[in-house]
């Protein structure tokens, strides 16, 4: 657990600079461009998502797995051979038929921007196989700056874009640049490997491909219904309502995503590591799990609770006027999008207990259980209906995943079910306060000022009530600060 919260500490320094800096510049980025260009934009990436996830053919869960460095990148390799294949085969079709798929959408804007499809899915797929190969080697800090430099990079070029002329290029083109950086700088953290490219031959990479089989027939299947159950939502706002409409969904899922997935990734790679290194070592899982899982709720919870009572302020405040609507769609993903970050982390699992044909079936019940739920709320074209029964229905297939997980690692319901009620009951006695101050709808400030008390209040009760993690921060905090300050800890009880 120790070197576990380490490694984390590491990546999600990068990760929170990115996320810190990232949300900064995104009230820039929406006060240049309207939101029927973010719903243009967030079509194409909702695209080149889904052939991203199929580009490496799902190898790229591969290239912790091996006990040797050779045979990872003999599986690195393919990954690039898979992504430069799939990216050039989307170019064709997408380029070919640009202007078939703005009229299926009723979006013809979309088709001026298609060219850039096969560029991305590139070099999407490059940083996806980056990060396996650099979580493996444990080199999270040349990770972690590639995180950022993506971050950056790709809002300054979106704002850049835009004040030169403002239309969905700019932002489709500011990811592109955004990426293409950030994978231009995470190769160098591949140059002490170089003497590994030896090693790889077309032998060894069609044993691996056999080897790992299952990977590509049913992890690829089941990732690529995971990615249409994260982007059929756009796909389905696009068709049954309007441009206006994807684009506040899109920056309600950006406000909320960018720094639960840039964390939750951290979470994930770090565990996917130790998961991967327990099992080789013990056989089983059942204490990172419990470990983990555990405190992810105990941590994650509070900042939900927060959002839901101050969405829709915060969004008006942050972003301007014209995008209330996004903080209402907001408030309502907000509970679904809490059981994701506490359930995504842990859903490695599947490829450390080689558990692929469960993780198909789980993905392809999502997708259907989505197709239905929009289909039933596009119909009766009202969106926030829509987005309440995708929300409820977010929480009820994460919770069974969840349950699933448990149940093959090992680790045990009890510790789960009791993190989650205490900290729930927990997160609402503390927000009280503020519950209160936003029903007497006082100023937006002193609102922020008695969140900010209040989460203070609840990370300090988690402090001194969770001995794990009171060790394990004091832990890193004593191999910061000098030796004799180390007896004054001890004293007050903080370091035990």
């Amino acid at each position: 657990m120790a070197s576990f919260l380490s490694n984390l500490f590491k990546l999600t320094t990068g990760t929170m600079i990115a996320q810190v800096v990232g949300i900064l510049l995104i009230p820039v980025v929406t006060r240049i461009y309207s939101p029927e260009f973010f719903g243009v934009a967030q079509l194409f990436l909702s695209i080149a998502a889904v052939l991203v996830v199929i580009s490496s053919l799902s190898y790229h869960y591969v290239i912790m797995l091996p006990e040797k460095d050779e045979d990872s990148m003999n599986v690195f390799v393919l990954c690039i051979v898979c992504i430069l294949g799939t990216s050039t085969v989307a170019g064709a079709i997408f380029i070919g038929f640009a202007d078939w798929f703005g009229a299926l959408f009723e979006m013809p804007l979309i088709a001026d921007y298609l060219i850039w499809l096969p560029i991305f899915v590139a070099f999407s797929g490059l940083f996806v196989i980056l990060n396996g190969w650099l979580s493996r080697k444990v080199r999270y800090g040349v990770l972690s700056r590639g995180i950022v430099m993506n971050s950056v990079s790709t809002r300054v070029f979106q704002i850049g874009g835009g004040l030169i002329t403002v239309s969905p290029l700019g932002l489709i083109l500011g990811s592109v640049v955004g990426l293409t950086l950030a994978v231009l700088f995470m190769l160098q953290g591949l140059k002490e490997d170089i003497t590994l490219l030896k090693t790889v031959s077309t032998r060894r990479i069609r044993e691996l491909a056999v080897r790992y089989r299952e990977f590509p027939l049913y992890g690829n299947t089941a990732s690529l219904a995971n990615s249409m159950s994260w982007e059929l939502p756009a796909f389905m706002l696009a068709y049954f309502f309007s441009p206006t409409i994807l684009g506040y969904y899109a920056l309600a899922m950006m406000a909320v995503r960018l720094p639960m997935t840039m964390v939750g990734t951290a979470i994930s790679q770090v565990f996917y590591q130790k998961a991967s290194e327990e099992k080789n070592l013990t056989g089983g899982v059942q204490t990172v799990v419990q470990e983990v899982h555990t405190r992810l709720i105990a941590v994650g919870i509070f900042p939900f609770i927060l959002f839901i009572i101050l969405a829709e302020d915060l969004f008006t405040f942050v972003f301007g006027a014209d995008w209330l609507t996004a903080g209402t769609y907001a408030r309502i993903l907000a509970p679904w999008l809490f059981a994701v970050f506490i359930v995504s982390p842990i859903t490695t699992l599947f490829g450390v207990l080689e558990r692929q044909k469960a993780f198909l079936l789980f993905e392809v019940m999502t997708l259907c259980a989505w197709v239905v739920v929009f289909s039933v709320g596009g119909s009766s074209g009202n969106p926030l209906l829509t987005l309440s029964l995708f929300s409820i229905g977010g929480m009820l297939m994460w919770g069974v995943r969840s349950a699933y997980l448990i149940r093959e690692s090992g680790a045990g319901y009890r510790g789960s079910v009791l993190s989650l009620t205490r900290h729930l009951l927990l997160s609402i006695l503390v927000s009280l306060p503020l519950v209160l101050a936003a029903f007497l709808e006082l100023p937006f400030f002193l609102l922020l000022g008695i969140a900010g008390i209040s989460t203070v209040a609840y990370y300090l009760l988690i402090f001194f009530t969770d001995t794990l993690v009171r060790s394990e921060v004091m832990g890193m905090i004593q191999g910061l600060i000098p030796p004799e300050y180390i007896d004054w800890m001890e004293r007050l009880g903080l370091s035990r």
